[in-house]
């Protein structure tokens, strides 16, 4: 039996949701150990096959002085506390590695996972549209230790056996070389009629979900979503997708007649976003690619502090059914120009695969086939 250590950040959830996918395709008969900090609810949700769930000690990723803005100051001075006593982890990784027989290790996109795994002998791959040495480049310029942060990690990430890139990259996020892949993405389980009435959208009317991923915070100025009525705006409540009620249930909100919450604990995700007719949110792979492979219209939020925006800003700007907005009018939620733009034309599908899980799967049978 091949035994998979799969370690996956929890910086949001893009990182799970996309792993998951690729988890599903693996062989039957390979067994999952998934190293993660990512709440444990939505593994046990959305997972269908047999899998091992253990916390990471491996995480590197930014902080955040508010939910979608990220803390420079604190985001490296985190990094240099992991990297400080990295020896001493690396080698009980390593350990733990070989104890448990692993014969291949995936990481999304953890460096520390890929060196442990170069450290232990064993195989590994990147699965990724950016590494996080990449994303804190230009956070870091003109910080005295940045540059060795940098480096270190991307010495770490090197390790890799080999890389699989996705979309919204830069084939520079992976100097070392990378083999491009199509998007990865959890496939729908209904047509769009059938999601609509899943989740009791009235049949006549346009819905837009507001979402921030898994570092959901409060959007503010709520009230303002009554000036573009008839559009309806809903969220999902994350509190219900961790409690197994099985409910589902659209609600008004008390003050607001064309803003809904969502409670729905056996929530399916891509079924969401193909149901509603626009999302509304911030620029992360996960939902970005939950839209693009369903066509639904997006409106982004900037985010200019993020490398990774760069690239995604060239790739949605060939669709018209997305528009980008300013951080401040994502604030006060002046998106009336951004709703007429998105909702004004026909979408454009995703040009490519949208099924890079089976496409990575199956080249991952292949390298262990010629270890």
């Amino acid at each position: 039996m091949v035994r998979v250590a799969f370690y996956i950040d929890s910086h949001g959830f893009g990182h799970a949701t996309r792993s998951m996918a690729l988890i599903e395709d693996l062989p039957e008969s390979w067994h999952v150990l998934i190293r993660s900090n990512v709440p444990t609810w939505l593994f046990q949700k959305d997972l269908k096959r047999t899998f091992e769930l253990l916390p990471s000690p491996l995480d590197i990723h930014p902080r955040h002085i508010t939910s979608y803005r990220v803390d420079i100051q604190k985001t490296l001075m985190a990094a240099e506390r992991k990297l400080s006593c990295a020896n001493d982890i690396l080698a009980r990784e390593a350990d733990w590695l070989r104890d448990n027989r692993v014969d291949l290790v995936l990481s999304d996109i953890a460096p520390l996972a890929v060196q442990a795994a170069s450290n232990a002998g064993i195989p590994s791959s990147g699965i990724s549209n950016f590494t996080w040495d990449w994303i804190f480049e230009p956070l870091f310029n003109g910080h005295p230790s940045g540059f060795s942060v940098v480096h270190k990690l991307r010495e770490m990430t090197a390790q890799a056996t080999l890389n699989f890139r996705l979309p919204f990259s830069n084939p520079e996020t992976f100097p070392q070389g990378s083999i491009e892949a199509p998007l990865l993405v959890r496939p729908v389980s209904m047509n769009r009629q059938e999601a609509r009435q899943h989740f009791g959208f009235d049949e006549g009317s346009t819905y837009f979900l507001l979402t921030f991923g898994g570092i959901d915070g409060p959007v503010g100025n709520l009230g303002r979503l009554r000036e573009y009525s008839p559009v309806q705006f809903i969220q999902v409540s994350r509190d219900a997708e961790q409690i197994p009620t099985h409910e589902r249930i659209l609600r008004r909100h008390p003050e607001i007649e064309n803003f809904w919450i969502l409670t729905c604990s056996d929530l399916y995700h891509p079924d969401l976003v193909l149901a509603v007719d626009g999302v509304l949110t911030k620029p992360g792979y996960g939902i970005l690619s939950e839209c693009m492979a369903t066509a639904t219209p997006l409106i982004l939020d900037s985010r200019d502090d993020f490398r990774e925006f760069t690239v995604v800003r060239e790739t949605v700007s060939l669709f018209p059914q997305c528009a980008i907005i300013s951080n401040s009018e994502m604030e006060n939620l002046e998106i009336g120009t951004a709703l007429e733009k998105v909702l004004a034309q026909p979408p454009l599908p995703w040009q490519g695969e949208t099924r890079g899980d089976k496409w990575i799967a199956a080249r991952l049978v292949g390298l262990l086939q010629e270890k």
